[in-house]
């Protein structure tokens, strides 16, 4: 059986840029850099995960010799990354998406609720190990019940 292909969303860079293509992945954004060797095609990449992801803007570029760029800024790399988009056009479709992934991503992670049940009777067994006094706990019990 095989895997299904892995959706995939490019936004290409300038031919001026350390980098030479953006790409969205399932798990995260995948920047290509491009060698430093004008005679090869070999390329590293870097993938940073949604949930790394700090911030995402853009700016348009508002003259002829200013690119358009897209700025991330993540928690494990301390320095924004600022890179130089090929094409304008691209670049704003490019953002909303990347930032429709990482609020899809964000909002997965939020662990369940607690139900009042599950929130009382975790209460109760701080009660029994003596970490909350009978007080303490007719406190909680009263306000969980109030918002019953």
């Amino acid at each position: 059986m095989t895997e299904p292909k892995e959706q995939t969303t490019s936004l290409p860079c300038n031919d001026n840029s350390k980098y030479g293509t953006v790409i969205l992945k399932d798990k995260g954004v995948c920047i290509k850099l491009r060698s430093n060797n004008p005679f090869s095609n070999d390329s590293n990449s870097e993938l940073i995960k949604y949930t790394d992801i700090l911030s995402v803007r853009y700016d348009k570029g508002f003259t002829l010799s200013r690119w358009p760029k897209l700025y991330i800024e993540t928690s494990t790399i301390s320095k924004k990354i600022s890179i130089n988009v090929a094409e304008r056009d691209l670049l704003k479709q490019f953002v909303d998406e990347l930032n429709s992934h990482i609020q899809e991503i964000k909002t997965q992670e939020k662990p369940p609720e607690q139900s009042l049940g599950e929130k009382l009777k975790e209460a109760k067994e701080l009660l029994d190990i003596g970490a909350l006094s009978q007080e303490e706990f007719d406190e909680i019990k009263q306000r969980y019940l109030k918002e019953f």
